[in-house]
């Protein structure tokens, strides 16, 4: 049985397949196949529960079949991001000011510089990257813009307040717009995830010094390479499945698409350096499969787990499930179980959740060694016992 088969099983869940796959390579003809299989409301519920109903409506649009309240989610979402651009715009005009470059990550990079369709690119919030260095001043601009500091997340690792975020990677805001809420994470770690090393992580001012201009705009995008790694790894922390779910293949598909010349050898030796092979191979394979992304053979084979551990991982995705993504996936057990094979060796899941004792004193403020003990305690039960922002 292929990935395919194993991940996708219903009419609903094909029909969201389908509308995933970037406009210019969905395949309308099998869409609107499976739309007539499918009834109306559900189909509609089921979009909006994978907050992909703006996407399925402009395929439908394209067919000629959007109903006026598919009509009005394509809308709604077009109007929603623009509104949001607008303000992001805005700070980042506000951040060049100070001379501070601003790079704009994941969906919120694609949809600015990449994927220029607003009504399908449904987000929850933008992430955006400085350097460490202008962490602090950035920070002051991102209130003075009239943000606020808060967490989306009530259960969370992080500390609010910009010396927490100066220490830990970022921190989060928030601001009313008109008629929306805006969450923003200003970060100087571009990836910070918990099975990722900080100390293999790309710097901020090695990413700021490759990326890309957006035309009419002070924002910045990451260049391909680093964008592709950056994006597979934010899938892998969502653990593919957790929400915003399915939704988040899409990220992969459109960088790929959009780079035909891609270079998936450089992309290969990124991914080596950081020990990060395996959870890549997912955030790889996932979208191969289900939106047909123009990912190599070679590359997946180079990428590709030992048997073990793809059938464990495999198993443990489609038990959790692809679809649904506010239902429970895991269990605290199977997820760590999870989380801990998806790293590259046994030694670089140690390294990384005993980071090194230079890293630790500045994380939890240590002045003396003798103090470092406690801290590892506690950071490996943050790391049991409590979420991390994804």
């Amino acid at each position: 049985m292929g990935l395919y088969e194993t991940l996708v099983h219903s009419p609903y869940e094909e029909m969201l397949v389908a509308c995933l796959v970037a406009r210019d390579a969905a395949d309308l003809d099998r869409i609107d196949a499976l739309y007539k299989l499918c009834q109306e409301r559900r189909l509609f519920l089921f979009a909006r529960e994978h907050e992909c109903s703006s996407i399925v409506a402009s395929r439908l649009r394209a067919l000629g079949k959007a109903t006026p309240e598919w009509e009005a989610e394509a809308d709604e979402w077009k109007y929603r991001l623009s509104q949001r651009f607008e303000a992001l715009d805005a700070l980042a005009e506000a951040l060049d000011a100070e001379k501070i470059p601003v790079v704009a990550l994941k969906n919120a990079g694609i949809a600015r510089g990449i994927y220029p369709h607003l009504e399908e690119c449904p987000m929850g919030d933008f992430d955006i990257l400085v350097r460490r260095s202008d962490f602090v001043r950035a920070h002051d601009v991102v209130m003075a813009q009239g943000f606020a500091l808060d967490f989306r997340a009530e259960e969370t690792i992080e500390t609010a307040g910009v010396e927490a975020g100066y220490r830990s990677g970022g921190t989060e805001y928030k601001k009313e717009l008109a008629d929306d809420t805006l969450w923003l994470e200003l970060q100087w770690r571009p990836v910070a995830g918990r099975w990722l090393s900080p100390e293999v992580e790309p710097s901020a001012d090695d990413l700021m010094a490759t990326s890309l201009a957006v035309d009419g705009t002070r924002v910045r995008i990451l260049e391909p390479v680093m964008n592709l790694v950056q994006v597979c790894l934010h899938t892998a922390k969502h653990s593919y499945v957790r929400a915003p779910g399915l939704r988040l293949h899409t990220d992969v598909d459109r960088i790929v698409r959009a780079y035909p010349e891609l270079d998936w050898q450089k992309f290969v030796s990124v991914v080596s350096s950081m020990h990060v092979k395996t959870a890549v191979y997912f955030s790889l394979a996932i979208p191969a499969a289900l939106l047909g992304t123009p990912v190599p053979e070679d590359i997946l084979a180079q990428l590709k787990p030992s048997k073990v551990k793809y059938e464990f991982l495999l198993r443990s995705i489609a038990q959790a499930g692809l679809f649904h993504p506010l239902r429970r996936k895991f269990s605290r057990p199977r997820y760590l179980a999870f989380t801990a094979m998806l790293f590259d060796s046994a030694s670089v899941c140690f390294h990384t959740a005993f980071p090194s004792p230079r890293y630790m004193s500045e994380e939890y403020e240590v002045k003396s060694t003798l103090g470092l003990p406690l801290c590892y305690a506690r950071r490996l039960g943050n790391l049991v016992f409590k979420r991390v922002k994804t």
